[in-house]
């Protein structure tokens, strides 16, 4: 295989997998949108609010990185020839997909927290609290990857990392994106999965005291389901990014003895990784709700079925009065 060939693969799965994320993940996250405030307006929830809030993030990641992205197949994106536009797009979808992390981490604390038998424990999930935990987590996310716009330029001709802040890039994504993230997500799902196994656990019909029991709305235990989904999909697509990151870093001092076709496939690999799979995460919220949880699946139907009720309404209405207009 010559690295013409391997190129060319590299441009066709741009060419075919980039739209099709777009249009998924535009369509999935217009729709999760519009769910989680209906489920807002019902009934105020916590978790709610931060899965939209991630869900927001998400869109204006797919809808500014992505299309970036998805130009520089066939065009030079203007972050190579603007240092300014460079630092913006490096810390811009950094500072998106902290947010998006976040606000996922906040809602596997909200669900822990639900479900915990220490009082104070649950005040956490309120959604007053969430308020103020999502002002936090956007101030944070804003002023947290402020370093990146020193480590990136295209000083060497195209937007890049400047090889003098390799290791502090690479700390940065194998800390804030490989470890940190994953780790606390998976820690309070398994944990607000423990707690529910204790609730179930102890409400038994046993006729003995249960002044103590924790009642959880249908509605928590659907997020609940949903969270548990999306936790496992970020890790799954997330996480190879910082691995991908610590191998270039770590081969830096071989780079020059290393084969074209080496190469080749090793930048296949890097777009595969970034920007393909990095992505898939933010296209597949709506998907992986509805793939796990009836409820969901249920909302988005009722939300098509309104629509075309008002669709008929709106068409029974105009032939009424062109019939009296008529008249």
């Amino acid at each position: 295989m010559s690295v013409a060939t391997i190129s060319n693969i590299r441009l066709q799965l741009g060419h075919s997998v980039i739209p099709i994320l777009l249009a998924l993940g535009n369509f999935g996250n217009f729709f999760t949108t519009w769910i989680l405030i209906r489920t807002l307006k019902q009934r105020a929830n916590s978790c709610a609010l931060y899965l939209l809030c991630a869900s927001l993030a998400n869109w204006f990641v797919i809808n500014t990185v992505l299309i970036s992205s998805l130009y520089g197949l066939d065009h030079t994106e203007p972050i190579h020839i603007s240092n300014v536009l460079c630092k913006l797009r490096w810390y811009g979808g950094h500072v998106l997909f902290m947010a998006s992390r976040c606000f996922l981490i906040a809602a596997c604390v909200d669900r822990w927290a639900l479900c915990s038998q220490n009082i104070k424990i649950r005040s956490f999930s309120q959604s007053k609290i969430a308020l103020r935990v999502v002002s936090f987590i956007i101030i944070s996310s804003i002023l947290v990857p402020i370093p990146l716009l020193f480590f990136f330029d295209n000083s060497s001709g195209r937007c890049a990392i400047n090889p003098s802040y390799n290791l502090a890039y690479t700390s940065f994504s194998l800390t804030l994106i490989g470890i940190l993230p994953p780790s606390l997500m998976i820690l309070f799902t398994f944990l607000a999965r423990h707690n529910l196994t204790m609730i179930r656990s102890r409400v038994q019909p046993t006729g003995g005291d249960r002044t103590h029991d924790i009642h959880i709305h249908k509605r928590d235990h659907d997020l609940i389901k949903m969270l548990f989904g999306e936790v496992l999909v970020f890790c799954l697509t997330t996480c190879p990014f910082p691995c991908s990151t610590l191998y270039n870093f770590l081969t830096v001092p071989i780079k020059s003895y290393k084969t074209p076709i080496r190469l080749a496939i090793e930048s296949l690999i890097t777009f595969i990784i970034q920007p393909l799979l990095t992505y898939t995460y933010c296209c597949t919220q709506f998907y992986v709700y509805g793939f796990f949880c009836k409820s969901f699946r249920t909302d988005f139907l009722e939300i098509l079925h309104l629509q075309q009720a008002n669709r008929v309404k709106q068409g029974t209405t105009a032939q009424t009065v062109n019939l009296k207009g008529r008249n």
